[in-house]
């Protein structure tokens, strides 16, 4: 009774976990970008923008660097929530912007 007992309890934790994990993933194209403030703004496709900060733990993939991100590039970043910022924990370009 005890096995099935944690075993349900493991399972809804990491249900729940899971479940969280995915409330602090987001996409959009960047709006602007502060490099040296460390920020950039991120506008989704249902238009809502959100302020993304990013620290020396934040992890660019594929070898990208903040200073290589530009207006117009789509972006994915997951993040926590730190003193009322979202704090990316790693940030990947989807695509480039669109050269005029």
């Amino acid at each position: 009774m005890r096995k099935t007992i944690s075993i349900a309890l493991m399972s809804l934790f990491l249900t729940a976990a899971a479940a969280v994990a995915r409330d602090h993933e987001k996409e959009g194209r960047v709006v602007r970008i502060d490099p040296d403030a460390q920020v950039m703004v991120v506008q989704n496709s249902k238009g809502d923008q959100y302020e993304v900060y990013w620290n020396e733990t934040t992890k660019f993939e594929h070898g990208l660097v903040a200073t290589q991100i530009r207006p117009g590039d789509k972006v994915e970043f997951e993040y926590v929530e730190r003193d009322g910022r979202k704090v990316a924990s790693e940030i990947e370009r989807e695509k480039k912007a669109d050269k005029d």
